[in-house]
């Protein structure tokens, strides 16, 4: 026995165990103090002040922010924020930093199942994108519904019977429809691994701990949400595309030019102009659903009410009925003129525009052009509007040379303040867009997201910088902050289909948490009683190194952020069993060397030298197992492994070191006897 050793022993011990108390008073204070639920109620006054916020501005609340306001919208206790009560958010979150994560099995969460859709990765890989390709793909989506493993051989069998070749579309000229749907199935592969890395991009941003992101078979991917409840804004963040394209607005000329080609492709048909009244219903409840765009400026109902030029232009047309207008100018009569300049249609006319644009004759009319809607409704004298914009089929650049983007506060000069994103292009991409713009100056560059144009400004000089900006209006702080997320984290190849959407509630990770609080409670109990009956003071010195095993574990996985699952609680429960089971071997040891008549002394210093061997050898082993479960393990496999692991290595420190320094005590006030 080396007193000196003792001493620097005992030093790293109380170095140690004061380090593992400071990192339990973070999850200490955001799981069991009372000032959690203080905090609970104060985020629940933001919530609602937010809800408030958004009816005001006349924009779609979720099903959460309903229920949220149902139950406390009312109540003039949530109605009002104290001083200093953000600043208290704010702190506790720093908290909650430091403090122990939950898995989605303890503190509940979303589930999803999702896939690529097949029909819109098709149509961004061909060629050309018109009527008969959306035929063909909606009758192999017909065909195969969910089922993507016999996807590709069904497109093949669908482009073999309408005797159209595959190249025409995919591939290069003279591919063979064998090459063409391999190479479709490759890049679907591809597809899904580079899903899964944008995923991960997105989710870390979100601000979520330690989710799970994991591909299920060939075609799936399942995503798991610890301690979301925003289930909505999760979904779509998770499901939206991200697809930025850059393209040239058409200019006047050109824009007049096709409405009347249009009309004359009309005027012999203008009864497929009808629409049934369900499907008005249909557009009317898709407006709700959409952010409001309120334009402050446009109080004049005479303004916001003339015909474009050209479809009113002389005092003849002036005098026309509405039947006959709609005869000459099928198309145009559809449209409205705003103060300044937009092409603007009611909401109960966008289906009718969305009808006229998928036939063929006026897709060939527009040729290389095509027509997409702003994001956001414009309400002129309490009606409501959509704007829409002819602008090139042909991207001159995507958003894949993003690099940075993020979300603030749009300038004083921002004609409808709110909120912003500011982006910036890698250098190829900042090339690219000097010389779309230098070449281009006096047009309007469209920015157009996932098929939604975002803004339209004019290109008044060339850009060499490559930065941007996209402008929101009044869209809210989350919104903003939700498309710099997607669009720093890169766009996905296609859109996913949701196929499972499941909501773990609380009360299952309640649940789940007290069952397993007294499984350990109740193991560790039964091992500290067993433990002190059958080796009595040596039992007790056991049962403290047990206690420590357990402190030192769950601070370890504090301070490194790590995630407790409920595997994660039977790891460390395993631990205990490892804990004792060394003390075991060091007590069994230290009565064999007793009865072989040695001194207390020289048994003790056996028993520990000895049982060291076995007990490393069998920890070791163990630990290699858990490095193994990590590394190909994943969600709880992996909470188990990490957890077993900590314990581990904190139960040869208790078992072996901490039990040897009380012996060790207790040996120097009687060195003649032990306990045992």
């Amino acid at each position: 026995m080396n007193e000196h050793n003792n001493i620097v022993r005992w030093v790293i011990f109380a170095l140690l165990f004061s380090w593992a108390i400071y990192s339990l008073i973070p999850t200490y204070k955001v799981y069991f103090s009372s000032e959690k639920n203080m905090i609970e109620k104060i985020k629940t006054k933001v919530e609602i002040d937010k809800i408030i916020m958004k009816k005001k501005q006349g924009e779609k609340l979720t099903v959460l922010e309903n229920s949220l306001f149902d139950e406390f919208g009312n109540d003039p206790e949530y109605l009002s924020l104290a001083e200093g009560e953000l600043e208290k958010i704010a702190a506790f979150e720093k908290l909650n930093q430091k403090s122990l994560a939950l898995g989605l099995d303890l503190q509940g969460g979303m589930h999803l199942v999702l896939e690529i859709d097949y029909d819109q990765l098709l149509k961004n890989k061909a060629k050309v994108k018109d009527k008969q390709l959306e035929d063909v793909l909606a009758s192999v989506k017909a065909e195969t519904g969910n089922d993507k493993s016999i996807y590709f051989n069904q497109v093949k069998i669908a482009f073999s019977d309408k005797n159209i070749s595959m190249n025409t579309y995919f591939g290069k000229e003279g591919d063979s429809d064998e090459k063409i749907i391999a190479s479709l199935d490759s890049a679907a592969k591809k597809g899904i691994v580079t899903t899964l890395e944008v995923l991960r991009n997105r989710i870390d941003q979100f601000g979520i701990a330690e989710p799970s992101i994991q591909k299920r078979g060939k075609h799936r991917i399942i995503v798991e949400l610890p301690g979301v409840k925003d289930e909505e804004r999760a979904a779509n963040l998770v499901n939206r595309a991200a697809f930025l394209e850059f393209k040239l607005v058409a200019e006047n000329e050109t824009i007049q030019k096709k409405f009347d080609e249009i009309d004359l492709v009309l005027q012999s048909d203008t009864s497929t102009l009808d629409i049934e009244e369900e499907k008005v219903e249909e557009t009317i409840d898709a407006d709700k659903k959409e952010v409001v765009e309120v334009d402050s400026k446009a109080t004049d109902a005479e303004d916001a009410t003339k015909l474009l030029s050209g479809a009113t232009s002389d005092s003849t047309e002036m005098s026309l009925t509405e039947s006959d207008l709609i005869k000459k100018h099928p198309f145009k009569a559809l449209l409205i003129g705003g103060r300044g300049g937009e092409i603007l249609v009611k909401s109960e006319n966008k289906i009718k525009i969305d009808d006229i644009v998928k036939r063929d004759k006026v897709r060939a009319v527009l040729g290389k052009y095509e027509f997409v809607w702003k994001n956001k409704l414009v309400i002129l004298n309490e009606e409501k509007y959509y704007e829409l914009f002819l602008v090139l089929k042909k991207a001159e650049l995507d958003g894949t040379s993003i690099v940075e983007a993020n979300a603030t506060v749009s300038s004083g000069s921002s004609a409808m303040g709110g909120w912003e994103v500011p982006f910036e292009l890698d250098k190829p991409g900042g090339r690219k867009f000097a010389d779309v713009t230098g070449n281009n100056i006096g047009r309007r560059l469209a920015i157009i997201l996932d098929g939604k144009l975002f803004m339209a400004p004019n290109i008044n000089s060339r850009i060499p910088n490559g930065r941007g900006v996209i402008t929101l209006g009044g869209s809210s702080a989350t919104e903003a902050r939700d498309m710099a997320i997607v669009l720093k984290a890169g766009a996905l190849e296609a859109p996913l289909e949701i196929m499972e959407k499941r909501v773990i509630g609380p009360s299952l990770g309640t649940d789940s948490i007290k069952s397993g609080v007294t499984a350990s409670i109740v193991g560790v109990l039964l091992v500290i009683v067993f433990m002190v009956i059958w080796y009595k003071l040596s039992g007790i010195f056991a049962a403290i190194a047990l206690v420590l095993n357990l402190i030192f574990t769950i601070a370890t996985l504090s301070y490194f952020r790590a995630t407790l699952t409920l595997p994660g609680i039977a790891g460390m429960i395993l631990t205990i069993g490892m804990s004792v089971d060394a003390n075991v071997l060091i007590f069994e040891r230290i009565k064999e060397e007793l009865k072989e008549k040695r001194t207390v002394l020289s048994a003790v210093n056996a028993g520990y030298e000895q049982a060291f061997k076995v007990i490393f050898d069998a920890n070791i082993t163990t630990f290699i197992a858990g490095i193994t479960l990590y590394q190909f393990g994943t969600g709880p496999i992996k909470g188990f492994a990490l957890t077993l692991m900590i314990g581990i290595m904190w139960s040869m420190f208790t078992a072996v070191v901490l039990t040897r320094l009380l012996t060790d005590l207790y040996i120097n006030k009687n060195s003649t006897k032990i306990s045992v």
